[in-house]
């Protein structure tokens, strides 16, 4: 029903409480507003209706005929039967007639709809002659699955119909729009041929063409949307996982830079899929939306360890602690995040060529209190057709809120809530997400290009553990732990990144696996400040490198490989069939 045709059940509604009903239910049911002209008629006539039967029951003379209405703030069950049993009462001739009823008087004024409608917490439109909605009532409006799809198929038509490069540009954005608006029409784009559409403006793409840059940017953010994704760049899907740590991520920035200088490319270069947690979702997202180098995210946490962990005085942080939960100054980081990473969205990251990203968070719990922690992907690209990631997340988030979220971790930073969910440190459950990028990297690339591929899962370090004699602790008489070490246990089974790389080792093919995580000759808080210390990470990082050189060489040249001729040649073939609408799916 339409908003104008629905708003006098409203009025019928407040009219059985004030038992004016039986007067104006004609006109109800004779004129029903299907127009603002109509709506306007039937306000007059209630207006009328209203003050010739209130004015007799008030006792007012005809002199003095203002009649005096009650503003409605509130009314529970109980107040509408008592509203309704004095009403009743009213039409009896009895001398307290006159008398108002304390249920309903706060305040007096002039009866008018306007008065009736603020009472009903409700106000009038003078332009279209129409009743809002009252507050308690307002939601999203709703749309209609076959509105989506036939909104879907418009916008993938006109981006089929476009001819000039203003014209495919503008459409093509209008597309990301609303696949971001509209999640659920994605498939329904596929099934319309949006695949296709996209992939002939890539090939038909005029690149002498001043918006040939922004055009190509464009299409491949729409393309990752609807889910699809290139072949990769080598023989197989090349995944990097990076590890939660706090200030040590400056060790996966050596890593990383030491197999940049042996392969002469930058990381993005190498690998087609990235995912990190915590500290590692900082390096992952510098490096996946090109907004800087690892040169920009080693900056980033020399400034954080000096002007963050450093000016936090004890006194302001414990008082930060109680109030907001936060040692640390959150809104300072918040500011630090959008500086470095800018305003960028996690599909625009698409818009370079760079591989795809995966930002991992966990949820805590809605913000109407369900209880529960489970992983959550921020993702820059969507799944293929009829493929769902067991790990729930979305792909409508700027990049520093996916950062922000991952890296909250608890009593550093505050919570971060984002679209009614609550999320905090990735690292708290899943603090090496290797196997959280291979289950993504086979939805995107297929089991076969996982098997081929290559997996490399850089750590922050770990601290030298000495060999524990069981036989004399056999002999020995057990001790119990304290409540401090039982803490210290559960929290380091929670983060634990170790046994990930166990299962990993021996569940991958042999030479497709490799993980580097330097063994630190002393211990490293996540929020140190020590600069003596933070040179020591380097230098143990250093060590590390050169004592293992082999198997960095052997990882680069697993990286460093080019697809087969026979892989070529199937990639040109499905390119093909897809531009001529053999194959709609991605």
């Amino acid at each position: 029903m339409s908003s104008l045709g629905g708003q006098w059940r409203v009025i019928r509604h407040y009219l059985s409480l004030t038992n004016l009903n039986a007067e104006v239910e004609k006109l109800v049911q004779r004129i029903k507003p299907a127009t603002p002209e109509q709506w306007d008629g039937l306000i007059r006539r209630f207006e009328k209706a209203v003050s010739a039967r209130i004015a007799p029951a008030a006792n007012v003379t005809k002199e003095d005929s203002t009649v005096k209405a009650t503003t409605i703030e509130h009314t529970d069950s109980k107040a509408v039967s008592d509203v309704q049993s004095e009403a009743k009462t009213e039409q009896k001739p009895a001398a307290n007639a006159v008398a108002p009823t304390p249920a309903l008087v706060s305040e007096t004024k002039e009866l008018t709809v306007e008065s009736l409608l603020q009472g009903l917490r409700l106000k009038k439109d003078t332009h279209l002659g129409k009743i809002s909605e009252p507050t308690w009532k307002e939601t999203r409006p709703t749309v209609t699955k076959t509105s989506i799809h036939s909104r879907t198929a418009y916008v993938v038509g006109a981006v089929v119909a476009a001819e000039t490069s203003a014209s495919v540009l503008s459409r093509a954005e209008t597309l990301v729009e609303h696949l971001h608006a509209y999640p659920e029409a994605r498939d329904y784009a596929i099934k319309e041929g949006a695949v296709r559409a996209l992939l002939r403006v890539q090939h038909d793409l005029d690149h002498s063409s001043p918006l040939a840059k922004d055009i190509e940017g464009v299409v491949n953010e729409a393309l990752a949307l609807v889910g699809y994704v290139a072949p990769p760049g080598g023989p197989g899907a090349r995944v990097l996982s990076l590890d939660g740590g706090g200030i040590r991520g400056i060790i996966a920035i050596e890593v990383l830079r030491h197999l940049e200088r042996l392969t002469g490319r930058r990381v993005h270069e190498l690998f087609d899929y990235i995912v990190g947690v915590s500290t590692g979702a900082i390096i992952a997202a510098v490096i996946a939306s090109g907004v800087g180098t690892l040169d920009t995210a080693r900056d980033m946490y020399y400034t954080l360890s000096r002007e963050m962990f450093g000016n936090t005085s004890l006194l302001g942080g414990g008082a930060r602690l109680v109030w907001t939960h936060s040692y640390y100054d959150t809104s300072a980081w918040e500011k630090m995040l959008q500086d470095n990473l800018r305003d960028c969205t996690l599909t625009q990251c698409n818009r370079n060529n760079a591989p795809k990203l995966a930002v991992g968070v966990v949820s805590v719990r809605g913000e109407r209190g369900a209880a529960g922690l489970s992983p959550f992907l921020f993702r820059s690209y969507e799944v293929g057709w009829r493929r769902r990631s067991v790990f729930p997340g979305s792909s409508r988030a700027r990049l520093w809120h996916a950062v922000r979220a991952s890296a909250a971790a608890p009593t550093y930073f505050a919570e971060f809530r984002l679209d009614g969910l609550l999320h905090q440190d990735g690292g708290i459950m899943v603090n090496n997400p290797t196997g959280v990028g291979l289950h993504e990297a086979r939805l995107l690339y297929g089991e076969q290009a996982v098997r081929r591929g290559v997996v490399l899962s850089v750590g922050t370090g770990r601290a030298l553990t000495s060999h524990t004699d069981y036989r004399r602790l056999a002999r020995d008489a057990p001790q119990p732990t304290s409540w401090k070490d039982k803490f210290n246990k559960i929290l380091d089974s929670a983060t634990d990144t170790e046994g990930v790389h166990l299962v990993m080792n021996d569940l991958l093919p042999a030479g497709s696996y490799y993980r580097f995580n330097p063994p630190l000759m002393e211990e490293c808080a996540m929020d140190e400040i020590n600069p003596q210390k933070l040179d020591n990470l380097v230098v143990d990082t250093h060590a590390y490198i050169r004592r293992n050189q082999h198997k960095f060489e052997q990882a680069a040249a697993m990286l460093t490989r080019r697809r087969g001729p026979l892989q070529r040649v199937l990639d040109a073939v499905t390119h093909r069939a897809r531009l001529a609408g053999l194959t709609q799916h991605v």
